[in-house]
Parts: C-alpha cells; sequence; structure tokens
C-alpha cells in the first residue's frame, strides 16, 4: 500500500474517533463528498499537521458541497 493510502487509513480513524462515528459511516460520508481525493491531494500538509486541522478541513470542505 501507498504512503498515501495507509494516511486514508489513518484519516478515517481519527476522523471516526473525533466525530464518534462508525468506521463504515465515515467511508460512506468520505465517499459521498469525495474526501478521499482532498486526503490525497492535501496529504504532504495532512501529514505533518495535527489531526485536528485535518478534522477541521474536512468538516468545512463538507460544509462548502
Amino acid at each position: 500500500m501507498t504512503k498515501e493510502g495507509n494516511f486514508i487509513i489513518f484519516a478515517i480513524e481519527q476522523y471516526k474517533k473525533a466525530m464518534n462515528m462508525q468506521g463504515q459511516d465515515v467511508i460512506e460520508l468520505f465517499k459521498k463528498y469525495n474526501i478521499f481525493e482532498l486526503i490525497r491531494k492535501s496529504y504532504v500538509v495532512y501529514h505533518i499537521e495535527r489531526e485536528q486541522n485535518m478534522i477541521d478541513d474536512i468538516n468545512d470542505y463538507i460544509e462548502n458541497k
């Protein structure tokens, strides 16, 4: 698996914990709003920032869709 692929798994887990959601629900949400692509494009930034920044970005992205 690529480092981006591994990071997507990490992002799902972090988002799941932060939002108190089930993993499958996070996956469906990420699919609906194309969050996987957002994470791939932002990998360089997200993997060096704190997790909360990524979660906030994802929430902002979803709210603006």
